[in-house]
C-alpha cells in the first residue's frame, strides 16, 4: 500500500543501540521463514493474476501513475491474450478516512492474502527511497493481527508488506525498485523536499538502510536502482479536472521496461501458453468463449443461495431468457430480441445468458443440445456475416461442406433453422446491428420467418437499428412478445455494481463520495458507470477523490470527452487526435500498419484551414514508406485500446471504434460537428484527403477497393474548387480502370458498387466506362504475358459489366470477340477448359440478344444457344456439380423466358408449353439446390408466361415481391423488374392507377439501382411519361427528373 499516518516517536537512542534494535526485529522475522515456490498452471480457462504495489504514498505518486496507467495497461493487454485477468492492487485511496488502524492494516495484509489465494505466490513490486512510512505504535497493533500474520513490533507498514508478501518466503515473483535519492539535491523548496523524506531522523534513515541491505542480500538479482529528475514548476494532475497536484518527477526510461519485462517473464513461467494445432473454427470459438467469460466478470454479484454469479440489475432479464430457452412447449418460432440503447449492458447480459445455458447443458449431458454464441465486434473477423453463418453451420452441421458465397450460405442457414428435423439448438448473437452490411442482401434474411420447434435464437440489437426495424416489419411473430427491453439500472443496483467493481481492487467509496457519483443521471447506464469506476480506479490522489467525482460529466458522451482529455495529457496529443479522426472518416476501420505509416509524417497531421496545394508526388512511395516508431504508437494505443474493436481478418490487425458513442464524441470534439455543417465538412474533407492520398499510392488492393473510392467521392462532393472536383473524379475513373481493382469490384450477377462509382464519378450513362473498358480490352488482348484463359475471363467480365450498365451493343461486341478467341484452333486451352468458358459466353450472348432484339428468328437462335449450353454441361463431368446444376437451371429459365416472348409475338401454343415446361424444370432444380434467390428469378419468368391471366400473374408477383424484399431489401435489380412487370399486369387488367403506382416505383428504384441514364431506367421513365400515366402522375403531384 502503504498507508501513512504518524511516523512514530522520535528516536533518542544512540546509533549503535538503534541499529541493534532494528536488527533484532529482523532476527525475529527470520525465525518464521519458509520457502514457497510458484506452481505451473497448464489448466485451460481464464485465471486471475494479482500484482500488489508496495511503497509509501507521498513520495511515489509519479511511479504509481506510470505503473497503473502505462505499465499495467500494457501488461493487461498481454495477459488477456493469454486468458489472464490482471488486477493491480494500488491502495493509494479506497480505505475510508474514518477506519481504525487495525482495519487499515488488515486491508493491506488481506489484499496480499488474496494474491496468495489466486497465484500461490504473490506478484509483488516494492519501491523505496527516503521514507519509511507509518510505524504503528504498540497499542495500534492488535494481538490477534500480530499472531495471525506473525508480525513483529517495530516494523513500518511498508516493511510488513515486504515481510508478508516476499521476504519471509524468498518470493521469486517479487521485484524491488530503489530510487536514487540524488534528485533531492535539485529541490530548493523545503516544503517540497519534505514530501520525499521522513521528518524523524535518524530512525528513518537507519531503518531504511537496514531494509535496503536485507532486500539486496536476499533478492540481489531482483533489486534495481533507477534515477529520476525533479521537474520544477510542474505538478502531477496540474491541468486535469481537480487542478490540484503533486511534485512531478521525470523517471529513468528503464523504469517501465524493468517492471514490464520482469512480470511478463514471471507470469509466463507460471502460466505458460499451451501450443496446439489451430483449427480456425475452434480458434474462433475459443476467443468468443474468452470474451464471454470476460464479460461475465464485468459487473457480477453472487447469488447467496446458488453461489452462482449473476449480472447485477439484470436478474429478471436473465430469467426471461432462460425461460424462453427452456420452454419446450413454445411453438411460436420467434427469436428473443434483447433491445437497448448503447451502453445499456446488452453484451454482459448475452454473455451471462449464454454462459448459463452452457453450464446447464453440461449438467444435463443426457439431453444433447448445441449452443452457438457469437459476439460481433469482440474478436477479429466477427463482424462478417459470412463468417458468423459459417460458424453457425459448423455447429449445427459439423461434417458438411459449406457454400462459398454469402448468398448461398444465407440460403442454407435459413433453410436449416426452419428444418423441423433439426435437433435442439440455442443461438446467441450479440450486437447484431454491428454486422457488416452487404448492400445486395436484406440484413436479416438468414433468419427464417418461423424457427424450427427445437431452435431458440437470442439476438441483441440497438433500439431501432436497421436489423431491429427489419424484424419489426415482419408479421410472422408478435414483436412485443419477442422483445426484452433493457431498462436503466435502479439506484440500489448501481451501488452494488460500484462496490463490486472497486472491491476487486480493494477500494471503497465513502457515503459522501457515493452520493454525488450515483446522483449523476448517466449512472443508470452500465457503460457510463463502468467507465467512471475505471477512471476512479486509476485516479491516484486520495485527498481529491471527492472533488474528482463531482467533476465527472453527467452524460456518456461528456464522460468519454473527459477521458479523451486525460488521454491528450498522457500521450502525444497530435498522434491521439489524428488516430481518432482517421478512424472516424475511414469506411471500414484502418489497419494498424496503415496507421503507423500515415502517422509517421507527424508534421503533416496538424489540421490546416486549407488542404494545401496539390502535389502529385506528395504521397508517392518509391520503395518503403517510413513507420511511426512503435514506442510512440504504443502510448496512443494503450490509452485507446479499451474503446477499439478488432475488425476484419485476425491477421490484419484492423481497428475501429467499439462504441458508436465514441464516434459521436470524436465528431463533436475534433471534427467540429457541434459547430456547423460547414465546419464539420471542412474538417472531414481534410482527413478524407489524407486517406485518399495515402491509398492512391499505398495499401493492398483489397484495402484500396474498400477505402479509396469512398474518400474520393467525399472529396469530389465537398470540394469548393472545380479543379479539385475534376481531379478527384479523374482519380476515381483511373482507379476503376485498374484491372486489379476491377476484378475485385466485379460481380457476375450485378456489379452494383462498380457501376455506382462510375455514376458518381460523373459518367451517368456509362459512355466513358464503355470507352475506357474498350481501350482496356485492347491492351489485354495485346498483352503477351496473359494466357487465352486470362484474356477471355477479363473480356467476358468487361462485357457483362457493360451489359449491366445497359450498354448492350458494346457488351455484345466484346462477348462475340471473346467467342472468336475461344473458337480459334490455335489457342492453347484444353477442351474441358474451353467448354467451361463457352458455357459462360453462350449464356451471356443469349442474355444480351434477348434484351436488344424481339425478332422471332433471333429468339429461336437464343434458345439454340441455351440448349447448346445444356448439352455441353451434360457432355462433361464436373467436380463442382452444384455450380453446373445451377447453370443448367439458368438455361432452363432463359429458354422459358424467350419461349414466352415468342408466344407474345406469335401466340404459338407450342412456345407457351415449352416455356412452362422449362420454367418448372428451373424451379425444381433451384429448389433442390436451396437456391432461393434464383428460384425467385424463375418465379418471375413463370409469371410472364401467364400473360393471358393477369390475376394469376399478380398473385405470383405479389408473393415474389414479398420474398425478394425479405432477402434483398427494397433497392435491388430484381425488385425493379418485379415492379415493372407488376405494372404491366395491372395495365393488362385495365387498372391504370395501380399500373402507374408500380411503373413509378420501378422508375424510382431504377434511379437508385441503375442510375438515371441506364436503358432500363429510361424505359421506366418513358412509360410514366406516356399521356395516360402522366395524367395520373400530375394529379398526384409527381414530377419526373
Amino acid at each position: 500500500m502503504s498507508a501513512e499516518g504518524g511516523d512514530g516517536e522520535p528516536g533518542k537512542e544512540s546509533p549503535e543501540k538503534l541499529q541493534d534494535e532494528i536488527n533484532e526485529v529482523w532476527n525475529q522475522i527470520a525465525i518464521n521463514e519458509e520457502q514457497i515456490k510458484p506452481e505451473v498452471d497448464n489448466n485451460p480457462g481464464w485465471k486471475t493474476v494479482r500484482i500488489f504495489v508496495s511503497s509509501t504514498f507521498k513520495d511515489f505518486h509519479q511511479e504509481r501513475e506510470i505503473l497503473v496507467k502505462k505499465v499495467f495497461a500494457d501488461l493487461r493487454a498481454w495477459c488477456e491474450e493469454r486468458q489472464l485477468h490482471l488486477i493491480d492492487c494500488d491502495l493509494r485511496w479506497g480505505v475510508p478516512k474514518e477506519t481504525t488502524s487495525e482495519v487499515t492494516l488488515k486491508t493491506c495484509l488481506e489484499e496480499i492474502d488474496r494474491c496468495y489465494d489466486d497465484n500461490k505466490v504473490p506478484y509483488f513490486v516494492n519501491m523505496t527511497c527516503k521514507r519509511i512510512g507509518w510505524i504503528p505504535l504498540a497499542d495500534e497493533l492488535p494481538p490477534n493481527l500480530m499472531k495471525n500474520y506473525r508480525l513483529v513490533f517495530g516494523l513500518s507498514v511498508t516493511e510488513m508488506e515486504i515481510v508478508h508478501a516476499a521476504y519471509r518466503i524468498e518470493n521469486p515473483n517479487a521485484l524491488f525498485l530503489i530510487r536514487d535519492d540524488s534528485f533531492l539535491n535539485e529541490i530548493e523548496d523545503e516544503d517540497i523536499r519534505k514530501e520525499f523524506i521522513d521528518e524523524v531522523q535518524p530512525r528513518a534513515d537507519t531503518k531504511l538502510n537496514i531494509l535496503k541491505d536485507k532486500i539486496t542480500s536476499r533478492f540481489s538479482e531482483r533489486v534495481f536502482t533507477y534515477k529520476c529528475k525533479y521537474v520544477p514548476g510542474e505538478r502531477l494532475y496540474s491541468d486535469y479536472m481537480t487542478k490540484k497536484g503533486r511534485p512531478k518527477l521525470e523517471l529513468d526510461d528503464n523504469f517501465s521496461k524493468i517492471v514490464l519485462d520482469f512480470f511478463k517473464e514471471r507470469i509466463a513461467e507460471q502460466y505458460p501458453v499451451v501450443k496446439t494445432e489451430i483449427d480456425e473454427y475452434l480458434d474462433a470459438t475459443f476467443h468468443h468463449k474468452a470474451f464471454m467469460n470476460s464479460r461475465c466478470g464485468i459487473i457480477l454479484g453472487v447469488n447467496k443461495k446458488s453461489q452462482r454469479d449473476l449480472i447485477i440489475g439484470r436478474e429478471s432479464i436473465l430469467k426471461e431468457i432462460n425461460d424462453y430457452v427452456e420452454n419446450e412447449k413454445d411453438t411460436s418460432g420467434s427469436p428473443k430480441l434483447i433491445i437497448g440503447e448503447a451502453g445499456a449492458g446488452k453484451s454482459s447480459i448475452m454473455a451471462k445468458a449464454a454462459s448459463n445455458v452452457l453450464q446447464a447443458m453440461e449438467e444435463r449431458a443426457a439431453q444433447p443440445c448445441k449452443v452457438f454464441f457469437h459476439f460481433v465486434g469482440a474478436v477479429p473477423n466477427s463482424t462478417s456475416l459470412l463468417e458468423i453463418l459459417r460458424r453457425l453451420l459448423r455447429e449445427i452441421k459439423p461434417n458438411s461442406d459449406f457454400p462459398e458465397t454469402l448468398e448461398d450460405t444465407v440460403q442454407l442457414v435459413r433453410s436449416e433453422l426452419a428444418n423441423c428435423h433439426l435437433g435442439r439448438v440455442v443461438i446467441f448473437i450479440d450486437a447484431l446491428n454491428q454486422v457488416d452490411r452487404d448492400m445486395h442482401l436484406e440484413p436479416m434474411f438468414w433468419l427464417p420467418e418461423k424457427l424450427a420447434p427445437n431452435v431458440r435464437c437470442v439476438l441483441s440489437l440497438i433500439t431501432d437499428s436497421e436489423p431491429h426495424v427489419v424484424l419489426k416489419r415482419r408479421q410472422d411473430f408478435k414483436i412485443r412478445d419477442s422483445e426484452i427491453i433493457v431498462p436503466d439500472l435502479e439506484p440500489g443496483k448501481r451501488l452494488e455494481i460500484v462496490n463490486n467493481y472497486l472491491g476487486l481492487f480493494n477500494k471503497t467509496l465513502s457515503t459522501e463520495q457515493v452520493v454525488p457519483l450515483l446522483g449523476k443521471k448517466a449512472s443508470s447506464n452500465p457503460l457510463w458507470l463502468r467507465i467512471a469506476c475505471e477512471e476512479l480506479r486509476i485516479y491516484g490522489d486520495f485527498n481529491t477523490v471527492t472533488d474528482f467525482i463531482k467533476l465527472l460529466k453527467e452524460t456518456l458522451p461528456g464522460l468519454l470527452q473527459q477521458v479523451l482529455e486525460r488521454f491528450e495529457k498522457e500521450t502525444d496529443r497530435v498522434l491521439l487526435v489524428s488516430t481518432l479522426c482517421l478512424l472516424e472518416v475511414s469506411r471500414f476501420g484502418l489497419l494498424e500498419a496503415e496507421l503507423l505509416e500515415i502517422l509517421a509524417d507527424k508534421d503533416s497531421l496538424e489540421y490546416r484551414e486549407t488542404g494545401g496545394e496539390y502535389n502529385p508526388e506528395g504521397s508517392r512511395v518509391i520503395e518503403k514508406r517510413p513507420h511511426l516508431p512503435y514506442a510512440e504508437w504504443a502510448s496512443v494505443y494503450r490509452n485507446l485500446r479499451i474503446f477499439l474493436r478488432p475488425y476484419g481478418n485476425p491477421s490484419e490487425g484492423r481497428l475501429d471504434f467499439y462504441h458508436r458513442t465514441l464516434s459521436k464524441v470524436v465528431q463533436d470534439t475534433y471534427l467540429d460537428k457541434s459547430k456547423s455543417d460547414a465546419d464539420y465538412n471542412k474538417k472531414r474533407w481534410w482527413w478524407h484527403k489524407k486517406l485518399a492520398e495515402y491509398y492512391r499510392y499505398c495499401g493492398t488492393y483489397d484495402r484500396k477497393v474498400e477505402e479509396y473510392p469512398h474518400h474520393l467521392l467525399f472529396l469530389e462532393q465537398f470540394s469548393a474548387d472545380e479543379e479539385d472536383q475534376k481531379r478527384y473524379s479523374e482519380w476515381l475513373q483511373e482507379f476503376l480502370q485498374d484491372i486489379k481493382a476491377f476484378d475485385r469490384l466485379y460481380d457476375n450477377e450485378f456489379s452494383a458498387d462498380l457501376l455506382f462509382y462510375w455514376r458518381e464519378s460523373g459518367d451517368k450513362d456509362y459512355v466513358q466506362m464503355c470507352n475506357q473498358y474498350l481501350e482496356l480490352s485492347k491492351r489485354i488482348e495485346a498483352n503477351p504475358d496473359l494466357t487465352t484463359v486470362d484474356r477471355c475471363k477479363t473480356l467476358e467480365q468487361l462485357s457483362r459489366v457493360m451489359g449491366q450498365g445497359g450498354r448492350y451493343v458494346e457488351a455484345l461486341q466484346m462477348a462475340e470477340r471473346c467467342l472468336e478467341m475461344l473458337k480459334d484452333p490455335s489457342n492453347e486451352m484444353e477442351k474441358k477448359e474451353r467448354d467451361e468458358k463457352l458455357i459462360s459466353i453462350y449464356s451471356n450472348i443469349g442474355h444480351i440478344k434477348s434484351i436488344i432484339s424481339e425478332e422471332i428468328p433471333v429468339c429461336h437462335e437464343i434458345i439454340g444457344l441455351h440448349k447448346t449450353v445444356i448439352q455441353i454441361i451434360r457432355d462433361n463431368h464436373w467436380e463442382n456439380e452444384t455450380r453446373f446444376k445451377k447453370l443448367t437451371a439458368l438455361q432452363f429459365n432463359k429458354i422459358a423466358y424467350i419461349s414466352g416472348e415468342i408466344y407474345r409475338l406469335s401466340r404459338s401454343a407450342e412456345s407457351l408449353a415449352q416455356g412452362l415446361e422449362n420454367v418448372e424444370e428451373a424451379i425444381k432444380l433451384y429448389a433442390e439446390l436451396e437456391d432461393f434467390a434464383h428460384e425467385l428469378e424463375a418465379q418471375l419468368t413463370k409469371a410472364t408466361l401467364y400473360r393471358d391471366s393477369p390475376e394469376e400473374q399478380l398473385k405470383i408477383y405479389k408473393l415474389t415481391r414479398q420474398k425478394t424484399r425479405q432477402m434483398f431489401g427494397k433497392e435491388h435489380d430484381l425488385m425493379c423488374r418485379l415492379s415493372f412487370n407488376t405494372a404491366i399486369a395491372y395495365e393488362a387488367a385495365d387498372d391504370l392507377d395501380n399500373a402507374y403506382k408500380y411503373f413509378r416505383r420501378a422508375y424510382d428504384l431504377g434511379l437508385k439501382v441503375y442510375g438515371p441514364k441506364h436503358s432500363s431506367t429510361e424505359k421506366y421513365r418513358d412509360t410514366i411519361c406516356e399521356e395516360k400515366f402522366a395524367l395520373i402522375g400530375r394529379s398526384l403531384g409527381h414530377a419526373v427528373d
